[in-house]
């Protein structure tokens, strides 16, 4: 028995507590483009099916937040391991939250695991190295 699928249905785009109608990785990078000029920032990616990518910038520091399913506490990104010392980060709710800076990776490698996500369903980037939270 085939079943058909519906429609792609492209994650959601939620930049600073605000969703952001994307359709496609053309549009996707376009808010890349965009949300980079901010220096400081929480986006989210909310997949159909449940999973989502969250990452949370502060500067150079950046880090990601992977959900397998709604309630789900999360993996967090490993950078370094061997990286001291914490880094903070303000969230879309003005809240401020620190997190080891060993979770940190490049802004550039955050954003290429976000593309991944974004044209794959809502898979978890595998080349990144994660900790379950």
């Amino acid at each position: 028995m085939l079943v058909e699928s519906g429609p792609y249905l492209p994650p959601i785009v939620t930049f600073q507590g605000l969703p952001n109608l994307v359709q496609s990785i053309e549009e996707f990078g376009r808010a890349l483009d965009d949300f980079d000029k901010h220096e400081e920032f929480e986006l989210w990616l909310n997949a159909e099916d449940g999973t989502a990518l969250c990452m949370l910038r502060n500067a150079e520091a950046a880090c990601l937040m992977y959900l397998s399913h709604e309630g789900d506490s999360g993996c967090m990104s490993i950078g370094n391991p061997q990286m001291q010392g914490t880094v903070q980060y303000q969230l879309s709710n003005g809240q401020v939250d620190e997190y080891p800076a060993a979770w940190c990776l490049r802004v550039e490698d955050c954003y290429k695991a976000l593309a991944y996500f974004f044209v794959n369903d809502g898979l978890r980037p595998g080349w990144i190295e994660w900790q379950e939270s």
